[in-house]
């Protein structure tokens, strides 16, 4: 009989531990929903920061331009006129500046332009303007001759010709621009002025007439120590204003 009784509590005892534990379970189950449901916003505001903030990096590497790579430059040619409106038929004077933009010394050519030159460095244009008039004139004719000969050693061809451009400094020279030679110059108008500038970098005297050649001049142009700038670049463009005799130009700017 106590042996019943006994079975009895324990059976009843264990009865209500099952159903506690599955109160439990139940609880800690809606607890963790409660935590998920919790934690689901956090997660999805930090989802739509994240969205945002690539947006934000798209539309920001969209609106800033992307830095142009710049390196290996080592000249620059700027070109600045001394006036930017002249009368028809006027001559226009340009100032020409050679910056060596670089980090080395370079040789640059001392005939920026010129027009009766074997090889002009530089080459000006106007263009975007009104139709050019005929020419009426005779124009621009001219002849120039590059010879070297035996009194001419090769420190005298180098200085001749070259200039050596320190970093940071620049070469420059005005130069004449002629209604012969441009007739937009005689043809009344906005014209966009521009230039290209050239050079092959040869130090020798292979584009001259030479009638002494000098036997060694590859070694004696190594022992300089310094190269000479090969390549081609556009000048910046500076708009002229070429008024008729009988209408007022306004002032310099």
């Amino acid at each position: 009989m106590r042996l019943g009784k006994r079975i009895f509590v324990i059976l009843v005892i264990g009865g209500f531990l099952v159903v506690f534990g599955i109160l439990g379970l139940e609880t800690l189950h809606r607890e963790a929903d409660k935590s998920a449901h919790a934690v689901a916003p956090a997660f999805e505001s930090l989802a739509n920061s994240v969205h945002a903030a690539t947006r934000l990096s798209k539309l920001i590497k969209n609106a800033v331009p992307e830095r142009q790579d710049t390196e290996g430059t080592q000249i620059e040619v700027r070109i600045t006129p001394q006036q930017k409106s002249i009368k028809i038929g006027e001559r226009l004077q340009v100032l020409v500046e050679i910056w060596n933009v670089g980090s080395k010394p370079v040789f640059v050519e001392r005939a920026i332009y010129e027009l009766c030159g074997p090889i002009s460095p530089l080459s000006f244009r106007l263009d975007l303007g009104p139709p050019v008039k005929p020419q009426t004139g005779p124009g621009h004719a001219c002849a120039a001759d590059c010879i070297y000969t035996a009194k001419d050693s090769f420190a005298a061809r180098i200085i001749s010709r070259w200039t050596l451009l320190q970093p940071g400094s620049f070469y420059g020279k005005f130069v004449t621009l002629d209604p012969g030679s441009f007739p937009q110059l005689s043809t009344p108008g906005r014209w966009r002025l521009s230039g290209t500038y050239k050079s092959w970098g040869d130090l020798s005297s292979s584009h001259c007439f030479d009638a002494a050649p000098i036997s060694d001049i590859e070694a004696q142009i190594k022992g300089l120590g310094f190269e000479a700038w090969q390549g081609e670049m556009d000048t910046n463009s500076v708009w002229i204003e070429v008024a008729s005799a009988g209408n007022p130009i306004g002032p310099s700017k």
